[in-house]
């Protein structure tokens, strides 16, 4: 699929199969950072955890707000990605706990003798 015909879900669920991505969000989450701040501690260059930071932003997970010369990054304040994922987990979640309810009860079973 061309990538600017993407959906939110797939832009989010994409960006955050990336460990990296998902440790920026975490870290993003205590509050917001300067670029130069966010890539400390990780075992990535600078230009990696730009790259990192666009995606995130594309996806709509994280905004940036300039503060002159510096860009500060955060979280988004309502991300749609993440509410269009929740309600894709909360849809899944059904088929998986009616699936692991039957396994249990197959399980559960006296076998026949």
């Amino acid at each position: 699929m061309p990538r600017n015909r993407r959906s939110s879900l797939d832009r989010t669920l994409a960006a955050l199969s990336e460990p990296t991505r998902r440790r920026l969000i975490e870290r993003l989450g205590g509050g917001p950072h300067r670029a130069s701040d966010a890539w400390r501690g990780l075992r990535i260059s600078r230009p990696a955890v730009s790259r990192h930071l666009r995606v995130l932003r594309r996806a709509g997970l994280v905004s940036v707000v300039p503060r002159g010369r510096e860009r500060i990054y955060q979280l988004a304040r309502e991300p749609q990605g993440i509410a269009e994922a929740r309600a894709y987990f909360e849809r899944v979640g059904v088929f998986w706990d009616r699936a692991l309810d039957a396994f249990k009860r197959f399980a559960e079973q006296e076998p026949d003798r």
